[in-house]
């Protein structure tokens, strides 16, 4: 039977059982899902039984496609060392030239341990390079398409639209990646996808993804399920990095406890073997999150306590760091500590090329220089900021309030309230943007 929408009434006024409604569901889902019907037979018994075998994850990702290989009787060393001197080769290719030659290769560039070695590579280029990482992906599945029944094996499949798909969002290309990452979504259902850790790749990509489309309730269920999911695998470093997302993510919810909540469970999960720039990273969440929910003190102790990990984790990190300050200054109304932070953000910004937040430091900067009755600063700065934010394309609403600041440009009849408007519609604006100062992507 189909679970009734009564049932589910029934469930949460307390009158049926949860028992009853899960056994329901799960005979409907055996029902209609040979794969899933075979599971929960073989599995059901050990439901609510302390002594139940618990499995222990796979210390590499690659581990379990070797050990089918060597159930094949293949020599998994040859095939390996192969497939690494091929990857190596294909990265030195220029992107353009990538696909065509992983296609008209007859011997070379293919089989899944080729594949999943080259989506390693494309997955550790995401963050800096995405569409070096794309180019990458897209040589992998054209070599899944090298088959003898010119069938693509679902694993390969899945796990290199999910990458590609991600390397899309970073680019901003947010309708082909959800084009992508739906298909991935879709070959889960595959009983031929084994690998543990590309479902939980699939949902933190799908949650990133919504959330830069602002779709911010769906994000935040598709990043619960990947930490979870990452937490199963016991992979705390990747389970950390989501939940410091989740973090982003209920901030812009405008739920700040919440995101402490989510920052600090990330913490835990990070020992002093992860890399110092996670922790830094980490670290430096937790103190804007609890800054902007007006625990002001408890951020500027976390700051503090943190300083020699955030110093050494490079000039992202740092720039964060000053415009953090900055920003506590301005809430303590030191304006004069809050100018020369705020200048140093903003140079910071421009040393990096990172234009749209140093339109941001600057027009928060004009802000300090307004209320110090600095006008000619004021206007210098938000001219500067205003010429940025023409380039970019943004909401109607966000467009509105810079042309109100523009005009009031024109006549030098700059006012605060002004000011904190264009600020708010950057800063939302910037919600839904694809940038690389959320950090772990």
């Amino acid at each position: 039977m189909h679970p009734p929408a009564y049932l589910y009434d029934a469930v949460a006024r307390g009158e049926v059982s949860r028992e009853l409604l899960d056994e329901i569901e799960r005979e409907h889902l055996a029902a209609h899902c040979p794969t899933c019907a075979k599971t929960i037979a073989e599995y059901k018994v050990r439901l609510g039984q302390p002594g139940a075998p618990s499995a222990e994850p796979p210390r590499d990702r690659l581990d379990p496609l070797r050990a089918r290989l060597r159930q094949a009787d293949l020599n998994v060393r040859t095939l390996e060392r192969d497939a690494r001197a091929w990857v190596r080769r294909l990265v030195k290719l220029p992107p353009d030239v990538r696909r065509d030659k992983v296609t008209g290769a007859y011997v070379r560039f293919r089989g899944p341990l080729f594949c999943q070695l080259l989506l390693e590579e494309a997955r550790r280029r995401i963050p800096g390079d995405p569409a070096e990482a794309e180019s990458l992906a897209d040589a992998a599945l054209a070599a899944n398409h090298k088959t003898t029944d010119y069938q693509p094996g679902p694993e390969v499949e899945a796990a290199a639209l999910a990458v590609r798909g991600n390397a899309r969002r970073a680019l901003g290309r947010l309708v082909a990646a959800a084009n992508d990452l739906a298909e991935a979504k879709r070959l889960l259902d595959s009983p031929d996808v084994k690998d543990p850790e590309t479902p939980a790749e699939v949902f933190a990509y799908l949650g990133s993804l919504r959330k830069d489309q602002g779709r911010f309730e769906e994000a935040a269920g598709h990043l619960h399920r990947a930490a979870s999911l990452y937490g199963l695998l016991r992979n705390q470093e990747k389970a950390a990095q989501v939940l410091l997302r989740l973090g982003t993510l209920h901030y812009r919810l405008h739920e700040p406890d919440v995101a402490v909540q989510a920052d600090r469970q990330a913490l835990a999960l990070l020992e002093d073997r992860s890399e110092d720039w996670l922790r830094g990273y980490a670290h430096y969440n937790l103190a804007f999150h609890l800054h902007a929910g007006g625990e002001t003190d408890r951020a500027e102790v976390e700051l503090a306590a943190h300083e020699e990990l955030l110093n050494a984790c490079g000039e992202e990190v740092a720039q964060h760091v000053v415009w953090l300050r900055a920003r506590i200054a301005w809430s303590r109304e030191s304006l004069e500590t809050a100018q020369k932070l705020y200048s140093d953000a903003r140079r910071r910004a421009l040393d990096r090329g990172i234009a749209w937040d140093a339109g941001l430091v600057g027009l928060e900067l004009a802000l300090v220089h307004l209320v110090r009755g600095q006008t000619a600063q004021v206007r210098k700065l938000a001219r500067e900021a205003l010429a940025v934010f023409a380039e970019q394309e943004v909401e109607r609403e966000v467009r509105a309030a810079l042309d109100l600041l523009d005009a009031a440009a024109r006549r030098d009849a700059f006012t605060r309230e002004l000011l904190e408007q264009a600020i708010t519609a950057v800063e939302r604006a910037s919600h839904g943007r694809p940038a690389a100062v959320e950090g772990p992507r």
